[in-house]
């Protein structure tokens, strides 16, 4: 049954999104992220807790990626997602995701995602989304 979700700003009905970053290490992690959306054209917002070390890494290093989760990788992205990169450090690594570095910006592109949107961070707003 197909569903008309109308315009709006946010992705419906919302994707499991895998944000990816280093940290000020270089290592490379990962978190899944329930809230995230068109801001303009060309920028996205994510509603990020300010405990998440990717959160923190965002905002230390500036850039990060977005990757769409897929049925096929499931386990890995429910992992990244319930695993806390402050408890554990290696999560990604566990997770079975493979990683490169982006030609773009200075985050991780998660290799077995097939869609992956480069950012850089534009500002954190006083609700403290990223945009």
């Amino acid at each position: 049954m197909r569903k008309d979700f109308e315009p709006k700003p946010w992705f419906f009905p919302l994707p499991v999104l895998i944000v990816a970053t280093y940290d000020e290490n270089g290592n490379a992690d990962a978190m899944n992220a329930a809230w995230g959306g068109l801001y303009e054209s060309d920028q996205v917002e994510l509603c990020l807790s300010a405990g998440h070390k990717t959160t923190k890494n965002i905002l230390s290093q500036k850039a990060f990626t977005i990757s769409f989760a897929t049925g096929k990788y499931v386990e890995a992205c429910d992992y990244v997602g319930l695993e806390s990169g402050n408890n554990v450090p290696n999560k990604l690594e566990k997770s079975g995701f493979t990683t490169q570095k982006s030609d773009a910006v200075n985050a991780p592109v998660i290799q077995e995602l097939p869609m992956c949107l480069e950012c850089t961070l534009i500002r954190q707003t006083e609700e403290g989304n990223i945009i």
